[in-house]
């Protein structure tokens, strides 16, 4: 069987905790960006030179998340953004797929809350003396002293996936062959309806009017008689979307007025 080197160990939990402090240029942006499970899995897939089938289960764990919403600083989904750097590498050297990436993901999830929880109490206390360096006017260390807060991050990011990746190996190779093919068969019906979960998830925010389905509707149409690919209806749905764009303007804005 194949293992992870110390080196993938290292990088892994180094890009795990950098997308977890989201210390990004262009800010927001590439924040946002950088949050995708489906660009985590395209790391992990250079760093353990598999991307084709870390893409695979990226694809499945995108479209799960697709529909993602944080409401009151809840969020809709559990978050597996640290699990994911240890469970799909640990899939990949033992052949497991999407279905078992997903399970490890979800059953860490609650621990990886608790961990952040625990991580934000920390940065609470960075937070206050902060605070107090600025009010004793000591600004040169206040500037500097917020990266304190990162140490929580560094831990649960760097510390636990470089860890799991190194002596997790066999752990995780004999869970997936202790896996009845019963049970195996209902994980793999159940990730084959996640996407659809996600999927309702975001047309809960783009539906305003229940005509707007039948776009959707088309599209699936196209892909299952015409045989067309994601890209193709993609860009076949942004020609749709300009032209009416231009019907719905008003007279005075077509004349430039």
């Amino acid at each position: 069987m194949a293992s992870i080197s110390v080196v993938q160990a290292v990088l892994l939990g180094f890009f795990s905790f950098i997308t977890a402090t989201g210390v990004f240029p262009l800010g927001w942006l590439s924040m946002n960006i950088m949050s995708k499970p489906l660009i985590h899995c395209l790391i992990i897939g250079l760093i353990m030179g598999n991307v084709a089938d870390a893409m695979i289960v990226g694809c499945v764990i995108q479209a799960a998340y697709i529909g993602q919403m944080s409401i009151g600083g809840v969020a809709t989904l559990p978050n597996i953004g640290t699990a994911l750097w240890f469970a799909l590498p640990l899939s990949l050297i033992s052949g497991a797929d999407a279905a078992i990436t997903l399970t490890i993901c979800l059953a860490f999830a609650p621990i990886n809350t608790f961990a952040n929880e625990l991580g934000n109490i920390f940065k609470q206390f960075i937070l206050h003396a902060d605070d107090a360096l600025i009010e004793r006017g000591r600004i040169k260390q206040a500037v500097w002293f917020p990266y304190l807060s990162h140490i929580s991050t560094f831990i649960t990011s760097f510390v636990f996936v470089t860890v799991i990746c190194l002596v997790g190996q066999s752990a995780i190779q004999a869970f997936v062959e202790s896996i009845p093919s019963w049970v195996s068969g209902i994980l793999n019906v159940y990730i084959s309806l996640v996407p659809a979960v996600g999927f309702m998830m975001l047309l809960v925010t783009l539906i305003h009017d229940n005509l707007q389905f039948i776009f959707f509707i088309v599209g699936f149409m196209l892909c299952a008689s015409m045989g067309l690919n994601t890209m193709s209806i993609t860009a076949i749905g942004c020609l749709v979307a300009y032209v009416i764009y231009l019907c719905s303007k008003p007279a005075d804005a077509k004349e430039g007025k």
